[in-house]
């Protein structure tokens, strides 16, 4: 696990994933200099450097937009030959869920619940074997009707990610339970507004769940 407290000083954090993780980042990876983007992924970057100064942790983001598990599997052994991580993060799956529903025309576009834990494990497996620790988190949606067809599909794909990360043995985030309790004050286009992207403030929700899981000191 991804310690804050203990880790060493001079480590690389790579953040992979879809459009959440990119949120406008630099090319062909961003991270402070270049720039993280506008979202978590620059928020774990402010909270930590300014917390843990002396740990000069540098955080690579490595998301694009519109991808989905199929799309980071391919691309994976070069990120972490081109990054050089000691630590990783993977947030992948809503696209995997979304292209069932908005490419209908063209079901090649979406991957199966199969696939998905078939990419996973690959991916997982590989940075395991590579790396200090490897971190998968769950896919999201802000939603609160759990009878809605794509938000019942999202959480199947995050019940994946969490069995695969239990069998390959690497850690799990799943920020929906920090999301479902901002709605139970706030509503979903108060957080989103497609239900899928986060704003500003779901952004720095999504960033704190992962700094509690690696004992960030708030």
């Amino acid at each position: 696990m991804l310690d804050l407290q203990t880790i060493g000083t001079d480590k690389t954090i790579l953040l992979s994933g879809d459009s959440v993780t990119d949120c406008g980042r630099a090319y062909p990876y961003g991270d402070y200099v270049s720039g993280l983007g506008g979202g978590y992924a620059q928020n774990l970057h402010t909270l930590i450097t300014a917390t843990y100064p002396e740990k000069r942790l540098r955080l690579v983001n490595a998301g694009i937009g519109g991808e989905t598990s199929r799309d980071v599997r391919k691309r994976w052994e070069n990120d972490l030959e081109a990054v050089r991580p000691d630590y990783a993060t993977l947030l992948i799956g809503v696209n995997d869920v979304w292209r069932h529903f908005d490419t209908y025309m063209t079901p090649s576009r979406a991957v199966s619940e199969a696939e998905y834990e078939e990419n996973l494990r690959f991916i997982a497996a590989d940075a395991v074997k590579k790396l200090e620790s490897f971190t998968l988190i769950a896919p999201f949606l802000f939603e609160t009707n759990k009878h809605d067809a794509f938000f019942a599909a999202v959480l199947r794909y995050a019940k994946i990610c969490e069995r695969v990360a239990a069998d390959v043995g690497c850690d799990f985030i799943n920020p929906q339970k920090d999301i479902d309790r901002a709605l139970r004050s706030l509503s979903n286009t108060a957080l989103s507004p497609d239900r899928v992207h986060p704003n500003a403030v779901a952004h720095m929700i999504v960033a704190r769940a992962i700094l509690k899981h690696w004992h960030y000191r708030f």
